[in-house]
């Protein structure tokens, strides 16, 4: 991909945030059930630290599109961002948690892939992952653990972080029933 392609796609990416996070667009979406969120990242194959922002749109039922953004910072060995999106899929309720299952591919810039031995490493890739997690599922904040595993470089991540939810602020929270 030349410099002027990724530059397109990341004005692109851009675009679609500040469209997801505008205030007439955020008004809709809290009415909708969108959460916006942040979350840390641990790298168990490179041991690197990265912080992701996604929003998670319902589509239909317990499925859900999460747009993400995922940034390495130049502290790690690996300085890389990936973009792109995951599906969730929302299949079990533990008392005030559900569990899902996650997959979805990125763009991946490798900003420091010249620093390592040539090969299939290239500074622009495409990167399928697939994992599982946990999240609250009721309240204005929602934390989320998730665990997802990167099938182009072979790691594992773990991200913990939480979802805010505007429409949920400022009433009164109940717990949803429990399964008897």
């Amino acid at each position: 991909m030349g410099r002027k392609t990724k530059g397109i796609f990341v004005v692109l990416i851009f675009t679609l945030c500040f469209d997801l996070f505008s205030p007439a667009e955020a008004q809709r979406r809290a009415r909708s059930g969108v959460g916006y969120g942040a979350a840390v990242i641990y790298n168990f194959a490179t041991e690197g630290f990265g912080i992701d922002l996604r929003a998670k749109i319902p589509i239909r039922g317990q499925l859900s599109i999460v747009p993400e953004i995922s940034y390495y910072p130049s502290f790690n060995s690996y300085h890389e961002y990936y973009a792109g999106a995951a599906l969730h899929y929302e299949f079990y309720a533990l008392r005030n948690y559900n569990l899902y299952v996650a997959a979805g591919g990125y763009y991946n810039d490798w900003m420091n892939a010249d620093e390592f031995i040539p090969g299939d490493k290239k500074q622009t890739n495409f990167v399928p992952e697939a994992g599982a997690g946990l999240v609250r599922n009721y309240g204005c904040i929602r934390p989320f653990i998730e665990d997802r595993y990167d099938f182009k470089w072979k790691e594992n991540t773990l991200r913990i972080g939480i979802y805010w939810y505007p429409g949920s602020c400022g009433k009164k929270e109940r717990c949803p029933p429990s399964a008897s």
